[in-house]
């Protein structure tokens, strides 16, 4: 290094950066390449007098040098290394951070710029985050509410797939976010009950599927999981027969017109009578004499009248006996 003494200094060689300064003073100093042929730097104060070195290859500047070897820094009282960079001079005092690629929860946007969002969403002026995502202001969350610093659902809701439900008063998800009320049920408080404004509210018991009137209802009576079957029904909690059948055994039957079950399980018709009302009775055309159903106008023991018998060898026609 040589120092001279100038009235006026003078740059000159484009590959060499060198800080001059007015008036009488000492000169500043040229800055030398470093080792490996990157470029240095050189600075020097307003007045000349304090010089930051050469700069030499090495990783980072240090205050009151020049910048590192790939990268040159601004001149001042002392040189302060510059950013990293490709060969050649260096245009800032220091190195830099490198900010966010995307704007947070919480902060500043417009719909025109929601994609600039780290969520991709925007709620009209601020970017906002979905649940599990950071809200470091506090507020900026499109799913639930801003707690701890966390997108997170409200005490009362659940994230049940699709964002925060309420689970209070919800008849599709009381509790949890599978419980569902069903019929005649309200959800309170969590919990399932039967509507109280029901009629014959009183009977209605709680079951799976929703609240039924187990004292009418033929697939919950008595309680939850005895269902009437063979054609009964419930009727005071009870599965019975409805009016005009009775259980023979393999469910209800109707004894009012069955000749199998005329009047009760075990009255059986004959093969000549009908089930009327509850009774065995002769068809259509047929009389009962002695107990059995005949045709008086053709039989010959019993012709128009019950006990006419046709002796010899008449027959009956029409009620009467002839030969």
């Amino acid at each position: 290094m040589r120092v001279v003494r100038l009235v006026t200094a003078i740059c000159i060689a484009p590959w060499l950066w060198v800080a001059c300064s007015g008036g009488d003073s000492d000169t500043a100093i040229v800055g030398a390449s470093g080792n490996g042929g990157d470029g240095g730097g050189a600075a020097a104060s307003g007045r000349g007098g304090d010089v930051g070195k050469a700069g030499q290859r090495n990783d980072a500047g240090r205050a009151g040098d020049a910048g590192r070897s790939n990268a040159g820094g601004a001149g001042g009282t002392l040189g302060t290394g510059g950013a990293s960079g490709s060969n050649g001079g260096g245009s800032t005092s220091q190195g830099g951070s490198i900010g966010p690629s995307c704007r947070p929860a919480g902060t500043y946007c417009t719909w025109d710029i929601a994609d600039e969002c780290c969520s991709g969403s925007c709620d009209g002026d601020s970017c906002c985050g979905f649940l599990g995502d950071s809200c470091p202001d506090g507020h900026g969350c499109c799913s639930g509410s801003c707690i701890n610093g966390t997108c997170q659902c409200p005490p009362g809701t659940l994230d049940c797939g699709n964002g925060c439900v309420d689970i209070e008063w919800n008849e599709n998800a009381c509790g949890d976010c599978t419980t569902r009320c069903g019929v005649n049920a309200l959800c309170e408080n969590s919990q399932c009950i039967c509507d109280p404004s029901l009629f014959d509210a009183q009977f209605y018991e709680l079951c799976d599927g929703g609240c039924f009137n187990t004292h009418f209802d033929d697939q919950h009576c008595g309680d939850c999981d005895t269902a009437c079957r063979g054609g009964k029904e419930c009727s005071g909690s009870q599965c019975e027969c409805p009016n005009g059948t009775l259980d023979c055994g393999s469910g209800c039957v109707d004894i009012t017109a069955n000749p199998q079950h005329c009047g009760s399980c075990a009255e059986v018709c004959d093969a000549s009578e009908d089930c009327v009302t509850y009774q065995c009775q002769c068809k259509v055309g047929l009389f009962r004499c002695g107990g059995v159903c005949v045709n008086r106008l053709t039989d010959k023991n019993n012709c128009g009248t019950c006990g006419t018998v046709c002796g010899g060898m008449k027959t009956c026609q029409n009620g009467i006996c002839s030969n």
